[in-house]
């Protein structure tokens, strides 16, 4: 036995609830409505690895966080961040989670006004490391649309240190997409994103701390979701006529 719990049923099924909708956030179609327990934990565990069970103490430490309605564990937060940089890709799980830490961090710091992040795509969002987020899926997007099937994308070489320290990738990435859209049929629309997005941004941070590596990744997240959206979107109408 790990802990004891006593409480009201009635608490108990308002607390999972509360803790799902810190953790609701835009998914894809194939995505389940709810993300498991087991699936957070999953995601702190190396693809590669031959051992595929999580941390015993993060499991105990999530399961008290959600009874009693407290903070999520650091340690579990970080381990997610870490794994989004090795992997170079964030899922509808790992993005819920990071929201969900965050909104439950924020609320405590704010008493309760977390509404500065949303479940998707908040384009008036003025949060720096979100937006940095942004501009770093437009310009993987402006690379995938110049380069069809690169073995080495922008993903895998940049994502990591654009997430950790800013000042010294942006500059290049920005560079470099210059070249991208100048070979692609989507440059005008490209350049205009990339300008929306960069209104907000006056300076690129030298370093990111941890909660603001998270929006990062929710801003990268949420920006795929909308650019995987608006292509959806463009082959539904093309079917159509």
């Amino acid at each position: 036995m790990r802990f004891w719990y006593q409480d009201s049923v009635g608490h108990f099924v308002e607390r999972l609830a509360q803790h799902h909708l810190d953790m609701e956030i835009v998914r894809g179609e194939l995505d389940p409505p709810y993300v498991s327990i087991s699936r957070i934990l999953k995601e702190t565990v190396p693809r590669n690895s031959k051992d595929k069970a999580s941390s015993p103490l993060l499991d105990g430490a999530l399961m008290r966080a959600i009874l009693e309605n407290n903070h999520y564990p650091l340690e579990l937060y970080a381990a997610i961040l870490n794994r989004i940089k090795t992997d170079g890709s964030i899922n509808y799980a790992r993005a819920a989670f990071l929201k969900a830490y965050l909104v439950r961090s924020r609320r405590q710091k704010t008493k309760g006004r977390e509404d500065w992040i949303t479940v998707s795509l908040n384009e008036e969002s003025s949060n720096l490391p979100y937006r940095l987020g942004r501009l770093f899926a437009v310009l993987e997007k402006a690379q995938k649309d110049a380069v069809s099937g690169a073995k080495s994308g922008i993903n895998s070489k940049y994502f990591s240190s654009a997430s950790t320290t800013p000042s010294v990738v942006f500059p290049v990435l920005l560079k470099l997409a210059q070249h991208h859209i100048s070979k692609s049929d989507w440059g005008i629309k490209t350049n205009q994103s990339i300008g929306e997005i960069m209104s907000g941004i006056d300076h690129f941070p030298k370093y990111l701390e941890l909660e603001d590596q998270g929006m990062f990744m929710i801003g990268y997240y949420h920006q795929q979701k909308e650019i995987y959206k608006k292509k959806r979107t463009n082959e539904e109408k093309e079917e159509s006529i």
